[in-house]
């Protein structure tokens, strides 16, 4: 092996030409950005256009504009104000700066806002104002009354309906005691079928006619089981399911104020006791009687054992140290599990816990559990989880803390 000493090793470029040129591509000094710097202008505000003055009427929008330089000036401000005091703030008043662009806008003006509005630019070398004047007048002081009275006439008459007139026919009140021109039949039906009696009446356009039915002297019943009818002459009364006690003189009785007449008719109703109920085929009814016999399925019950145990917590709680809002997590379990009288509450303090959106309570099957979502610093403290049935109770506690 041949060791070489420092002396010996050749350190000049060999390449004078190649070493220049990487020298020239290495000069980073080639490369030279321009840097623009905006320099602030300060001049003094001026306003380059006038407010115009304004006359409206209540209820209408109101709106100032005017330009004003300089336009890059952070620290211009301008402000508002009417008869030299500050606008109140208020949604109705709206102003705007943007760029030079100044405006005030107020909506739905009322009377109370008239008067002198000044706009004032102020910066660090000065200030400058600009006045216009609003007008608004009252509904009260709107002119009502037509400029034009030879068109609002031929307006009036146009919307006059006076000109379209419809002829009016009065009926004329009959002047006869009512007639009954055809009677009722007398019906004989069986139990749970319908009955219907019908009849004719003159005359037949008196609107003070009046028709009413009686069973036995006694008005109908009220009900769905009684359907009458009057229409033009024709009087109907329906019974859609009769029963026996339904049996009876059925009078109708029309009636106005030159008379009345009656007339009635019989329903008798067989009752269904006279039919025959009992069975023709024994043997039948017995295997029908066997089929429905329910005793044959019975099921099997099953009896929930109560729980004879107080309650105990298995497992604890763990103290949590959580920064502001993370999510916290307490959870621990307990026996007896299948307890349905067992109760769980929550505690933060000695203050009872109820669920909400930021809280979430869980209790499953000895699993117990109580979630906070974001919580923050008021939520800090202890929290006690407490479990009571009838044999008594646990209690099982943990603290958070918020930083």
């Amino acid at each position: 092996m041949l060791i070489l000493c420092r002396s010996e090793i050749i350190l000049e470029s060999q390449h004078p030409e190649g070493l220049q040129q990487i020298q020239y591509l290495e000069d980073q000094s080639r490369h030279h950005k321009e840097t623009w710097i905006e320099e602030a202008v300060k001049i003094p505000p001026k306003f380059l256009t006038k407010l115009h003055n304004l006359t409206l009427n209540e209820g209408q929008l109101a709106h100032f504009e005017c330009r004003l330089e300089p336009v890059n000036d952070s620290s211009l401000r301008v402000e508002w104000f009417r008869n030299g005091k500050s606008l109140p703030v208020g949604h109705r008043y709206r102003p705007f700066h943007d760029f030079g662009y100044v405006a005030l806008n107020i909506l739905s003006v009322v009377p109370e806002d008239t008067g002198t509005y000044t706009c004032r630019a102020v910066n660090t070398m000065g200030s400058a104002e600009i006045q216009a004047t609003l007008t608004c007048s009252g509904k009260s002081a709107i002119m009502s009354e037509t400029q034009h009275p030879e068109g609002l006439q031929k307006i009036q008459m146009l919307e006059d309906y006076s000109r379209y007139n419809r002829e009016v026919f009065q009926e004329e009140l009959t002047s006869q005691a009512p007639i009954f021109t055809k009677a009722p039949q007398n019906v004989e039906i069986k139990e749970g079928q319908r009955v219907h009696f019908e009849c004719r009446l003159i005359p037949v356009g008196d609107p003070k006619l009046k028709v009413e039915w009686y069973h036995n002297g006694r008005p109908v019943k009220q009900g769905t089981r009684f359907v009458r009818t009057f229409n033009f002459g024709y009087v109907a009364l329906d019974i859609m399911y009769a029963y026996p006690e339904d049996s009876g003189t059925y009078t109708c009785k029309a009636v106005n104020t030159l008379g009345e007449a009656v007339t009635s008719a019989t329903l008798k109703c067989i009752s269904k006791s006279s039919l025959i109920l009992e069975s023709q085929q024994p043997e039948s009814l017995e295997k029908i009687q066997q089929l429905e016999d329910m005793s044959r399925h019975q099921r099997t019950s099953y009896i929930e054992e109560a729980t004879t145990q107080a309650p105990v917590f298995t497992q604890p709680m763990k103290n949590l140290q959580l920064m502001e809002n993370k999510s916290a997590h307490f959870e621990c379990r307990l026996i007896p599990v299948g307890d349905t009288k067992l109760k769980v509450e929550w505690f933060h303090n000695g203050v009872a816990i109820m669920p909400a959106s930021r809280v979430t309570l869980t209790h499953d099957f000895g699993f117990v559990a109580l979630d906070l979502a974001y919580v923050k610093p008021e939520d800090s403290g202890t929290y006690t989880c407490k479990a009571t049935n009838e044999l008594g109770q646990a209690v099982c506690s943990a603290t958070l803390a918020v930083r």
